[in-house]
Formats: C-alpha cells, sequence, structure tokens
C-alpha cells in the first residue's frame, strides 16, 4: 500500500460571474391606500384658506381625465385657486399643492410650459421647467416639515419620472448612451432617493468604461435599495456587482489603489453573504472572497465571512455552503470546514465535489470511521474512479493506526491493502472536468483515461440528478477508441435546468 501523506486537492467550485439586472419600475400611487395611510404623518393643512380646499378637490377631476385637454384644464382651474392672493397665508400648503398640479401638468403638455398655459401669475409667455420648479416647491415643503418626506416621495416618482426612468432604460438599451443619460438624470431631478436613475447611470459609465463613475453611481443604487424589500433580489445581484466591478478593476490597478479597490470589494462581498445568504449572488461572493485573498493577499474578510456563516448554515444554499467550506479549509478550519461541507453534502447529496471534498476533511481530522459512509456515497455517484477508492484505503489506514486491538488493527490493515490494490488496478479513470448547473441548462464536459495496454473505446451511461435524487436526464456517451495509457473527452449538454449532481454506472 501507498504510504505517501494523502493527496487530497480541495478542489474550488468557480463558476462563470453573474450578470447584473435591471431595477423593477416602481410607480408610486399618490391617491392610493398608501397615501392615505401616510397623510396623518404629513401635516400640511391643503384645505385652508377656500382656494386652497377647491383645488384640492379638483386634483381627482385631473387623475381621471380621459383627454389631454380635459386634464390641462383642470389644472388651469387648480393653479387659479392655487395663486390667489389669499393663499399667501399659507405658503406651505400653496406650495406643496402647486407642485402636485406642476407634476400632473407634465402629463398633457410636456415637461416645459409657459406660464400662461398653466394659468399662473407672471408674463404669460414664459415658460416653466415643470421639473425644476416642482423638485424646487417640493424641497421647500420637505424643509419644513420633514415628516412629509416619504409622503412627498410618491409626487416625485410619480408618471413624469417613471416615464423619464423608462425612457432611460430604453436608451440604454438600444445603445443610445447620451441619451439614456440624460433621460436618468432629468430624472433624478424629480427624486434624488429613488435608485432607478444611478441604476442607469452605472451602466452608462460601464458602456464608457469609466470606471470612478460605475462604481460612484452603483454604490449609490444599492444604497437606494436598502430596506426596499420588494426589490431585494435585484439589490443583492447590484451589490454583489458592485464587488466583481471593483475587483476586477484591482486585477489591472497598481500599488495604494490596487489595494483600496480589493479591501472595497470584499467588504461589499461580506454585506451580500451577511444581508443575502439565501441569494443566488451568495457562493459568487464567496468565491470572489477566495479569489480576491489569493490575489491580494489578505484573509481579513475570509475570517469575517467565516462567523458570519455560523449561525445562518441553514439559510444558505448548497453551492455558498461548499465555497464557505473551501475557505475554512485554507484557514485550517478544519472542524468547521467540516461541518460546512457536511450542511452541503446534506443540501445536495449528488454533487461530487461536495461528498469528495467532505471526505477529505474528515481525513484531515483523523474520523476515519465517518469517512467510510461519505466514501461509499461518493463510489456510488462515481465509481470508475481510482482516487475515489482509494480514499477507502485512507479510511482503513487511519483506523488501524488509531486501534490498539492486534486483531482489528490486522482487519483494518488488510482492508486498507485490497483497497489500495483495487485502485491500483482500476484499467480506467473517470474525471470530471467542469460541471456547469444553470437555472435553465446543463453542462458537462470531462475525460477517460485508459489504462489498459491496448487501445479501448468506452460506453458512459449518466444520469443527472436533482437534489431529491430524481433522474432529470439520461444520456450515454461513446469515448474511444483511447490509445493506451492516453484520455479521451466527452461532453453533454441539454436545455434542462434544476440538476444537482450525476452519477454513471461502473465501467466493466
Amino acid at each position: 500500500m501507498r504510504v505517501n501523506p494523502f493527496p487530497f486537492p480541495q478542489r474550488t467550485m468557480i463558476r462563470s460571474l453573474r450578470s447584473s439586472l435591471p431595477l423593477a419600475l416602481l410607480v408610486a400611487a399618490p391617491f392610493g391606500a398608501s397615501a392615505a395611510q401616510q397623510a396623518a404623518a404629513c401635516e400640511v393643512e391643503q384645505m385652508q384658506p377656500q382656494q386652497l380646499a377647491l383645488a384640492s378637490i379638483g386634483r381627482q377631476k385631473v387623475v381621471s381625465a380621459k383627454t389631454p385637454d380635459e386634464g390641462i384644464k383642470g389644472v388651469r382651474d387648480a393653479m387659479k385657486n392655487i395663486f390667489d392672493k389669499a393663499t399667501a397665508q399659507n405658503a406651505i400648503g400653496r406650495d406643496y399643492l402647486a407642485a402636485q398640479f406642476m407634476i400632473m401638468a407634465i402629463e398633457f403638455g410636456g415637461e416645459v410650459q409657459t406660464r400662461g398655459n398653466l394659468n399662473m401669475p407672471g408674463d404669460k409667455a414664459a415658460t416653466v421647467d415643470l421639473v425644476v420648479a416642482a423638485d424646487s416647491l417640493l424641497t421647500i415643503v420637505e424643509t419644513a416639515k420633514p415628516a412629509c418626506v416619504d409622503e412627498i416621495s410618491q409626487w416625485r416618482e410619480y408618471k413624469p419620472y417613471a416615464n423619464r426612468a423608462q425612457a432611460a432604460y430604453k436608451a440604454l438599451q438600444a445603445n443610445q448612451l447620451d441619451s439614456a443619460e440624460l433621460h436618468a438624470k432629468r430624472a433624478m431631478i424629480l427624486s434624488k432617493a429613488a435608485p432607478q436613475s444611478y441604476d442607469v447611470l452605472w451602466r452608462v459609465a460601464q458602456a464608457k468604461n469609466d470606471e470612478e463613475g460605475q462604481v460612484k453611481y452603483l454604490e449609490i443604487a444599492v444604497e437606494k435599495l436598502g430596506g426596499d424589500t420588494t426589490n431585494a433580489r435585484t439589490r443583492a445581484n447590484l451589490m454583489f456587482n458592485l464587488g466583481r466591478i471593483q475587483q476586477g478593476f484591482a486585477e489591472k490597478a497598481q500599488g495604494a489603489r490596487k489595494t483600496a479597490l480589493y479591501k472595497a470589494a470584499a467588504a461589499v462581498y461580506v454585506r451580500v453573504i451577511k444581508e443575502y445568504p439565501e441569494s443566488p449572488e451568495a457562493p459568487f461572493a464567496v468565491n470572489g472572497i477566495n479569489v480576491g485573498w489569493a490575489l491580494g493577499g489578505d484573509s481579513t474578510a475570509a475570517l469575517e465571512v467565516l462567523e458570519i456563516v455560523k449561525p445562518v448554515m441553514g439559510k444558505m444554499g448548497d453551492l455558498a455552503l461548499a465555497q464557505a467550506g473551501v475557505m475554512a479549509t485554507r484557514l485550517a478550519r478544519g472542524s468547521q470546514a467540516a461541518d460546512l461541507f457536511k450542511a452541503a453534502t446534506n443540501a445536495n447529496p449528488y454533487s461530487r465535489d461536495y461528498v469528495y471534498n467532505y471526505a477529505a476533511t474528515l481525513f484531515d481530522l483523523k474520523r476515519s470511521q465517518e469517512m467510510l459512509p461519505v466514501v461509499a456515497r461518493l463510489v456510488a455517484m462515481d465509481p470508475s474512479n481510482p482516487d475515489n477508492i482509494l480514499l477507502f484505503a485512507y479510511a482503513y489506514k487511519g483506523l488501524s493506526d488509531s486501534t490498539k486491538d492486534a486483531a482489528m488493527k490486522k482487519a483494518y490493515t488488510d482492508s486498507a491493502v485490497a483497497y489500495s490494490a483495487k485502485s491500483d488496478g482500476m484499467k480506467h479513470k473517470v474525471t470530471y472536468a467542469s460541471f456547469d448547473r444553470g437555472a435553465t441548462s446543463t453542462s458537462l464536459q470531462g475525460e477517460i483515461e485508459n489504462r489498459n495496454t491496448t487501445a479501448k473505446s468506452f460506453t458512459l451511461e449518466l444520469e443527472f440528478l436533482d437534489k431529491t435524487g430524481a433522474v432529470v436526464e439520461k444520456r450515454s456517451v461513446q469515448v474511444g477508441p483511447v490509445p493506451p495509457n492516453q484520455s479521451g473527452t466527452f461532453s453533454v449538454e441539454f436545455e434542462k435546468g434544476g440538476v444537482a449532481g450525476v452519477r454513471y454506472a461502473p465501467l466493466p
């Protein structure tokens, strides 16, 4: 039997990085239930004097207008009352109502209109930028009545904002970058708190290779989405992308900037894992920290992550758990690595890599008895790989070393020798080069090594399984003829997702 130290490579499960997702556009409804619920907190008198009461009553007429003419008439009637001299006694209420009708007027005549068209006092031919004017008036109200910010945000994000944001996304999709930027910045005048404008601007910066712009606007988009449960999935994705691009910039940077970017990327990845441990981004964030650690040499974030994952292991997906197990192994935290790999194999019993790494960790911890059922699971999935058979030999060798009972020591040693011989005597070796388990597609690449003295052809009968063990797809692949002591490759691809692992029938 071979007695060299056990050569367990800890396999990192690295998959392609995720792309970013567009934000969902949220259109506020100022006259819906949410506005009514928040009205009590926003104490702005809009019914005194009588002229403001008449304008307030006229809002619904404008909202439900069926034609532009009907809508602009409602605005004109309201503006006449709003700018009556008597309303000066309630300047905050006047300004708030004026801003509301300016925002509604945009739908019926555009963002720039004459004062005459709006029935506003002053030079009737002079134009008013309603976006700028409404923002100015709403800012006055917010400053005087901070409790009204939430209610006012519904007006800021009403139709004119939503339309500009949608136009920005459409321009972005058409690669009309200047137009996308213009629409986003106009939308931003109305609402600096809404995230969509910043989402567009970082994507524009990306298309223009503006590194600072990408980071700046993506950071703002992530922060603006904080607490937004509706867009939590999107926020996790954007947060991950923030780390990804900073890490990419770090790989090209030099000196202090390189160090700062690696540190910033790691900090964002940590936040993804902490705030969204169940997200699809979590495993990629763990992997990002592993990569950044290898390239930047700083293990601080890795140590922080291992503390974060302890209480949330039950929430994390199998890939995130396995990646964290790799991290724990690199940090020589074998016991935690074993717990993480065990959790990963419980979440997905059919991943060859998870089970292999779990067995490897148990060997390092000298927990040979626990190895045996784990290795049996591995061999059941991957029976024609001599390395897996050799795991039995090492498990029994560990048991032999740990007992003082002569009879048991001999039995364990005999088993170790037998499995070692079986591994050495296998005439073929199946290995996987890559295994991509996508949401809608699956691909597997591998090779079969011919250990015979003559050329040989092989038929590999594969079963692709979901996490319950149900067969999702069956494939038969032909490899060869393969010359002696050489390898032949195989590849399988199909348009089905939900695959957790693969097993095959032993080669004869």
